[in-house]
C-alpha cells in the first residue's frame, strides 16, 4: 500500500507539496514491513525536539497486523521515527513515504539494568521527586528527553534501558561541606551496604565487552545525591558528575563501574557518563581543555556535545535538568561503532574503509538505520600509522535537534570531517584523539549561552551547499568537496589522498 497525505482540503499534486503547502494537520496512511510482508506492532511517531517534560505527546501510531498505520501530521513534520524492539530503529524522512518503509532485525537486542541508589545525608534531603528521577532516566514515551529514549536512538533499538532496583540509603558519615574530593568515600560506603545484595536482573552482561551474560556486576550501577551540578555551576561545594571503576570494600581484586552524580544534573551529563561506564571506560573522553577548539566540540556526546540544548544561560539558579543539555549529540560513528562495549554496535554503523587514493560516492546521515549506501567513510592518514580521516553526515533529527543559544546558520548539519589517532585514548588524562576540521575557520562564536567552561562549540564545522557554506575542504593529505545533496539527507563526496 502506498503512503496517502490526505489534507483538509486542497488537492496537491505530490505528497512533499502538499505537506509543504498546508497549514492544517495532515493524515498519513501508510505501511512498515520486512521486505516482503506487514510488520505488527511497529510504534511511528513525528520525529520533533525531545524535552524533559514536554508540553504533550506527538501523535503515535501502532501498526496493524499487515504492518499499516495512520498518523496525524502538523506541517512542520518532515521526518518519522519508526521503531520495534527487536528491530533497527530509523529515522524516515518525507522523501521515504511514498513506498513502504522497511525495517530490518536486530538480533543484537539487548535489555541493560540500572540499579539506582538514591543517596541522602541527614543535613540534605532529596528534592526531586522519586517518579521525575524515574521518568528523566527510564522514560520511554515518544518526545520525551530521558536517558532510555537516548540510548536506545543511539543503539539504533538495539538497547532498551530499564529500572533493575531503586534503593534508598540515609548517610551521617558525610557531613557537608561535601566536595568532589569525597566522592568515592561517599561510593565506597555505598558499595559497602550492597554486599550480599542478589542482583538477579540487574546483572544480565557482561560489563567490559558488553557481552550478554551475567559478571557479577550490577549492569548499571547509579549513584545519585541531592544537590545542584558543579558541571554546570562551577561551584566547588557542589559535586560534579563521574564515571568510577572502584574496588569492592569486600573484594580488592574486583571493580565495579558506577555514575556518581547529583539529582539535578543534566540529560547530557548522565548518557556521557554512561558511555564511560559501558565498556568499562574504554570511551574516553575527547575535550582537551575549556580554550581548545580542535576537539569534537558539539559533534560528539563525549566533547561539548553532552550540553547541547541550552534555552538559558542561568548557572546560578537553575532550573538545570529541564533547560541545559536536554538534547546531547550523538556519539560520532567511531565513539559509537569501535569503543562502545569495545565495539559491540559495529553493525549499526554502515562504513566504507577507502582503500585506494580516490572515492566518490553518496554518504548517509549516521543517525539512521544502516542501508545500502555508507554512514561513515574513512581514509587512512599515510603521516601516521594507525591514524585516520573519518566522514560523516549529521542532520538535525532525534536528539541531534539540539541547538545552543538558537544559533542557525552555516555549517548546523552536513559533512563533518574529522582526524582519528586512536593512539591518543587514555582515560582520565584527555589527549584529544578526535579532531574535526572547522568549515567556517575564524568565525565568531555565538553570545550567550555558552557551554560551560566556554568550551567550543564548532557549530559552523560541517562542510555543505548553499550560499555562505563552504563544499571544499583540506586535513594535510587529504582533500574533499560535497557535489550534492538529495532530499533523504545523503551527501555526494568526493575525497582524494595527495600523493607523498
Amino acid at each position: 500500500m502506498t503512503p496517502r497525505i490526505r489534507p483538509a482540503a486542497a488537492a496537491l499534486s505530490g505528497l512533499l507539496l502538499i505537506l509543504a503547502a498546508s497549514a492544517r494537520a495532515a493524515v498519513l496512511e501508510g505501511r512498515v514491513t520486512d521486505g516482503r510482508r506487514g510488520l505488527p506492532g511497529v510504534r511511528i511517531y513525528p520525529d520533533r525536539q525531545p524535552r524533559i517534560s514536554p508540553a504533550g505527546d506527538p501523535p503515535l501510531a501502532i501498526t496493524d497486523a499487515e504492518g499499516r498505520f495512520r498518523l496525524d501530521l502538523e506541517p512542520q513534520d518532515t521526518v518519522l521515527a519508526v521503531e520495534k524492539d527487536g528491530w533497527r530503529r530509523d529515522l524516515v524522512p518525507a522523501a521515504e513515504w511514498q513506498g513502504d518503509i522497511t525495517l530490518s532485525p536486530e538480533p543484537g537486542h539487548r535489555t541493560e539494568s540500572v540499579f539506582i541508589v538514591r543517596l541522602d545525608f541527614t543535613d540534605e534531603p532529596s528534592k526531586l521527586p522519586d517518579g521525575a528521577l524515574r521518568e528523566l532516566v527510564f522514560s520511554r514515551r515518544p518526545g520525551a528527553a530521558s536517558a532510555a529514549n537516548y540510548l536506545y536512538e543511539v543503539s539504533k533499538g538495539a538497547l532498551s534501558l530499564v529500572e533493575g532496583r531503586f534503593l534508598k540509603l540515609r548517610s551521617a558519615d558525610h557531613p557537608a561541606p561535601r566536595t568532589d574530593e569525597h566522592k568515592q568515600a561517599m561510593a565506597a560506603w555505598v558499595l559497602e551496604r550492597l554486599q550480599g545484595e542478589e542482583l538477579g536482573a540487574c546483572d544480565r552482561l557482561d560489563n567490559r565487552t558488553g557481552a550478554l551474560k551475567p559478571d557479577g556486576k550490577p549492569d548499571h550501577l547509579w549513584i545519585i545525591t541531592p544537590g545542584a551540578p558543579q558541571s554546570l555551576t562551577a561551584d566547588d561545594s557542589h559535586l560534579k558528575a563521574v564515571s568510577l571503576l572502584l574496588p569492592l570494600p569486600w573484594n580488592k581484586a574486583r571493580r565495579w563501574p558506577l555514575l556518581f552524580m547529583t539529582e539535578e544534573v543534566p540529560l547530557g551529563n548522565i548518557v556521557h557518563e554512561a558511555f564511560h561506564a559501558m565498556g568499562e571506560h574504554r570511551v574516553d573522553d575527547l575535550y582537551l581543555d575549556c580554550d581548545d577548539p580542535l576537539t569534537a566540540g558539539i559533534w560528539d556526546l563525549m566533547d561539548a556535545g553532552q550540553y547541547r540544548g541550552w534555552d538559558r544561560s542561568h548557572p546560578e539558579e537553575g532550573p538545570w535538568v529541564e533547560d541545559t543539555g536536554y538534547s546531547p549529540s550523538h556519539p560520532t560513528a567511531w565513539v559509537r561503532s569501535d569503543l562502545w562495549y569495545r565495539g559491540r554496535f559495529q553493525s549499526a554503523v554502515a562504513r566504507h574503509a577507502v582503500k585506494g587514493r580516490a572515492w566518490e560516492g553518496w554518504i548517509a546521515p549516521v543517525a539512521r538505520a544502516p542501508g545500502a549506501d555508507p554512514q561513515w567513510v574513512t581514509l587512512p592518514d599515510p603521516r601516521r600509522k594507525g591514524r585516520f580521516f573519518s566522514l560523516e553526515v549529521r542532520r538535525p533529527w532525534g536528539f541531534e535537534r539540539g541547538r545552543v543559544g538558537g544559533r542557525f546558520g552555516p555549517g548546523h548539519e552536513g559533512l563533518i570531517v574529522a582526524r582519528i589517532d586512536p593512539s591518543l585514548l587514555s582515560y582520565g588524562d584527555p589527549r584529544g584523539p578526535v579532531r574535526v576540521v572547522d568549515a567556517h575557520p575564524g568565525s565568531p562564536e555565538p553570545p550567550k549561552p555558552r557551554f560551560p567552561c566556554r568550551m567550543w562549540e564548532l557549530d559552523d564545522a560541517a562542510f555543505n551547499l548553499g550560499p555562505g557554506e563552504n563544499p571544499k575542504g583540506r586535513s594535510g593529505p587529504l582533500s574533499w568537496e560535497v557535489l550534492e545533496t538529495d532530499a533523504r539527507g545523503r551527501m555526494r563526496v568526493r575525497v582524494r589522498l595527495a600523493r607523498r
